[in-house]
């Protein structure tokens, strides 16, 4: 992973004239005769600058991971290359139907016009498809929990999944997922066993 997708506040230096602006607009609108033309223009002035400030605090943009163990690179089963695949195809016929409408982002995942998704319309499309499966509703990121613990469950070393995470401590992986680790201890015990015994 060499870049993450979030909603951010928005750039601090882009915001700070829109501040600046706002202040100013504020306190010539206080100084404005009431119902006055010059108090219309200024009130029409901030309300600009108000959707200024939204579109900025509402904007999706690429950011560095949030640490060094977040850059990494993970293997894929075959049937995930295989999914993977199919879904190039599909994106590539949705692309030549849309000619030059196609914003190429250069991501997997996208919109119908190849822009980066809308996080809340991916989270909608989740709920959707686990409505659609009869599967209890989760949030998005517990598919990350979800995995871990079945790699945890099928005896998977807590370090390859710590890496596969991107934790930067094995105690956080540990700490995480202990609600699994009793019955692998009980294997682990039972394994021990058998081998003592023979």
């Amino acid at each position: 992973m060499r870049q993450a997708l979030e909603r951010s506040g928005g750039d601090s230096a882009a915001r700070r004239p829109l501040a600046a602006e706002r202040r100013e607009l504020r306190t010539r609108i206080a100084a404005t005769p009431k119902r006055s033309h010059a108090r219309r223009e200024l009130w029409q002035q901030l309300e600009a600058n108000r959707a200024q400030w939204r579109k900025l605090r509402s904007e999706i943009r690429f950011v560095e991971p949030k640490s060094a163990r977040s850059r990494r690179t993970i293997r894929m089963r075959q049937i995930v290359i295989a999914a993977l695949k199919t879904h190039r195809r599909r994106q590539l016929e949705e692309r030549m139907a849309l000619g030059s409408a196609w914003q190429d982002s250069g991501l997997v995942f996208t919109s119908p016009i190849g822009t980066p998704m809308e996080p809340r319309n991916m989270t909608r499309e989740f709920h959707r498809m686990l409505t659609a499966a009869d599967v209890p509703r989760v949030r998005f990121h517990d598919l990350r929990h979800t995995a871990a613990t079945l790699l945890l469950a099928q005896g998977v070393d807590p370090r390859t999944i710590m890496e596969t995470l991107g934790h930067s401590q094995i105690s956080l992986t540990l700490n995480t997922y202990t609600h699994v680790l009793p019955p692998l201890q009980a294997e682990a015990a039972a394994k021990l066993d058998e081998i003592l015994s023979r």
